[in-house]
């Protein structure tokens, strides 16, 4: 997933939303710097959203911020509330297991067509340069770089599987919560996770489908266990009181 408009763009696992030619309008603006802020840490699960402070913060009308608001919420980021506003989304245990089980399927049929369409036109070189960026951030870097790096990885990979249906069904996934709320869960599920990358990638440039739907699979079955054992007090009620 530009340096600021690209945290966005992993909608899913990764698909970008085309810029505008003449940059972003303001629901736009709103929306990546909510997402951006997230993975800053400036916006945290359960944190509450106000419509005049973001109003001033980003010098923007009310009618922009809702429309962003309501984007966020169509992509399960923000929940709205007739009478509490709204609110940054906290995932239960159940919602984020829920998620990755669904996640884990559609992952692992984009990882498969990838690699029955690996050698078409040229994808495999496209492929391998996002796998080359982002596992060049595995001794460290900065964060931001490596979501973007990371964003592009499952772009590329969700373009060159090229079903409509998946592009389709991603952007609703949540998975912006799940990898913010949960990304300190498991000390050692960053290399796992690094790991898991080059195996998805040797099998997609392999051009081995069954091997690449099984690696995909496994990746994120690695987070969904590492959260499914996680103690109760690493999730908070998914409203403010």
């Amino acid at each position: 997933m530009s340096s600021v408009t690209e945290p966005q763009g992993e909608k899913g696992i990764g698909q970008e939303t085309p810029k505008p030619r003449h940059g972003p309008s303001s629901p736009d603006l709103i929306y990546n710097r909510i997402v951006q802020g997230l993975y800053q840490g400036r916006y945290v699960p359960g944190q509450r959203l106000s419509e005049p402070a973001i109003m001033s913060e980003y010098g923007t009308s009310r009618s922009s911020v809702r429309e962003a608001l309501r984007r966020l919420a169509g992509e399960g980021i923000v929940s709205l509330n007739l009478y509490r506003g709204a609110y940054i989304r906290a995932l239960s245990r159940e919602e984020a297991i829920d998620t990755l089980l669904l996640l884990e399927m559609l992952v692992g049929l984009s990882a498969r067509l990838a690699a029955e369409r690996i050698g078409i036109g040229d994808n495999r070189e496209r492929f391998n340069a996002t796998v080359q960026q982002l596992v060049g951030f595995e001794k460290g870097g900065e964060f931001l770089q490596f979501v973007r790096a990371r964003n592009r990885f499952y772009k590329t990979l969700t373009d060159i599987a090229n079903n409509r249906e998946i592009d389709r069904v991603l952007p609703s996934m949540q998975v912006h919560l799940v990898r913010i709320q949960f990304r300190d869960s498991d000390d050692n599920l960053e290399k796992v996770r690094f790991d898991d990358y080059r195996d998805i990638a040797e099998a997609v440039l392999a051009g081995e489908p069954n091997w690449a739907e099984k690696m995909a699979r496994q990746h994120v079955a690695h987070v969904r266990r590492s959260i499914e054992h996680l103690p109760d007090s690493a999730f908070i009620a998914s409203e403010p009181k």
